[in-house]
């Protein structure tokens, strides 16, 4: 495993402050995931799995005969659109960023199936090619995750509401296609920012408590001094690409997957088009992003014994 090389020879403005150059930033990022590329996956790989599949089941059980699901578990702020996605993909999430920093670290690994219910309750399965941990850093990191969510999630499902409201009360009924257009483009724009900015920060903070053991996002931020629009905009440079190459491929993918006489696709095949194609790049999301935020911490937070007393508890 190639260790994680710091940021420690970019140029200091003074003896107390390192700045991050966002092209080699990005570049040694991409590169360390590049050289370290198997072993990452197989961190990540089984995780992203299971939250493709349980999300598919959840949306089969909702969404497959129209009606059938409870409107108070509905909610258009999430993907599938039900508020109980961001409490299934949480958990999975947060090991993906552990096991991502835990090998950034250098952390042992004893063992790839980890299921704890205590500390000194542990449970061990080596089966090559396969991690999963279940313990209280991964359920405190996936609580994090998992409320940020639902705070985005509700807020946007919210912002809809009082659109529409503000439209009826301003528009002759009933609304057409013009009059609702540009002010939902205009709010997906936002939203996509604003929940962008809210992301890259809840990685960061997440990353930190592996990272450091402490949950402490003042002493993360001061850490950052001088650097915080630029590791917004490194975050966000490494987002984009992958949800450049990630639309590209769902958008393929349809127009191979949908038939050509206009007929409507099955939900199936709408099931296999938007969970199937998009695995590889939610593996390739969490662990960029995940990668990122391992780099930058390891140029200003030292790392903590979270990361590896984990792993190496008897």
């Amino acid at each position: 495993m190639t260790p994680i090389s710091t940021l420690e020879e970019l140029p200091a403005v003074s003896p107390k402050r390192r700045v991050l150059r966002i092209s080699k930033t990005v570049a040694r990022v991409f590169d360390y995931c590049r050289a370290n590329a198997w072993p990452l996956f197989v961190a990540a790989w089984f995780p992203c799995f299971l939250t493709t599949l349980c999300l598919a089941v959840l949306a089969l059980i909702l969404f497959a005969d129209p009606g059938q699901a409870p409107t108070w578990l509905l909610s258009r702020g999430f993907d599938p659109t039900t508020w109980l996605s961001a409490i299934v993909a949480a958990p999975f999430s947060a090991m993906v960023f552990a096991f991502v920093l835990d090998r950034m670290a250098n952390a042992p690994e004893h063992g790839r199936v980890v299921v704890r219910r205590g500390i000194e309750s542990v449970k061990r399965f080596a089966i090559p090619g396969l991690r999963f941990e279940l313990g209280q850093r991964i359920l405190l990191a996936a609580l994090l995750l998992a409320a940020i969510q639902l705070l985005c999630g509700f807020a946007v499902a919210g912002e809809h509401r009082l659109l529409v409201a503000g439209l009826l009360a301003t528009r002759d009924l009933p609304l057409s296609p013009e009059d609702v257009a540009p002010w939902t483009s205009a709010m997906g724009v936002f939203n996509v920012f604003a929940g962008g900015f809210v992301l890259v920060w809840t990685y960061l903070f997440v990353g930190d408590f592996l990272w450091t053991g402490s949950f402490d996002p003042i002493g993360c931020w001061r850490a950052l001094d001088g650097n915080h629009l630029r590791f917004v905009a490194i975050m966000f440079i490494v987002l984009a690409i992958v949800a450049i190459l990630k639309y590209g491929l769902v958008l393929a993918g349809g127009l191979i997957l949908i038939p050509a006489d206009g007929a409507s696709p099955s939900f199936l095949n709408l099931m296999l088009m938007h969970f199937g194609l998009a695995w590889p790049f939610d593996v390739l999301h969490l662990v960029l992003s995940a990668a990122t935020v391992g780099t930058i911490l390891g140029a200003f937070r030292p790392p903590g014994i979270a990361s590896i007393r984990p792993a190496a508890a008897p």
